[in-house]
């Protein structure tokens, strides 16, 4: 029932793309790559068991089918922070709820991050679906919590 909803509503199918990685990491293994990048801030795992790794191209053709960046900006009601949890609960269905998908507030921003099967961590700016490796001057330059 869900799963037709959500492609009436969003134009898209479900069925059509799954993730492809096979790779799966428990909780401490993750908080081990995430803490490793990331020395100071908070980091939350709200799974206490198991992550299934991300596959680059299997987010880049998620993106593509989404349309989160097609919302309108408008400030303090449908801003950075929205974007990105809209992202997450996008990633929230069958097959993908167990990817290393999460959001991440820095001083100035939030966006979205995942980590991929090679063990590298990833920002995705949600307004633009840019996936990208280092955070840019306007993202900010301290991590201040991460929620997976």
């Amino acid at each position: 029932m869900w799963l037709k909803l959500l492609e009436r509503l969003f134009g898209w199918s479900t069925k059509s793309i799954k993730p492809t990685s096979r790779r799966v990491i428990d909780a401490n293994s993750l908080m081990q790559i995430l803490r490793a990048r990331f020395r100071e801030g908070v980091i939350y795992l709200s799974d206490s068991k198991l992550y299934l790794m991300c596959n680059r191209a299997d987010i880049e053709t998620f993106l593509k089918q989404d349309d989160t960046n097609k919302m309108g900006y408008v400030a303090e009601q449908r801003d950075c922070d929205d974007f990105s949890y809209r992202l997450m609960g996008q990633f929230s269905i069958p097959d993908w709820s167990a990817l290393a998908f999460g959001i991440v507030w820095t001083n100035l921003h939030a966006l979205n991050i995942i980590v991929t099967e090679d063990d590298k961590v990833l920002f995705i700016e949600p307004q633009t679906d840019d996936i990208i490796e280092n955070l840019e001057d306007w993202m900010g330059s301290t991590i201040r919590f991460i929620m997976m």
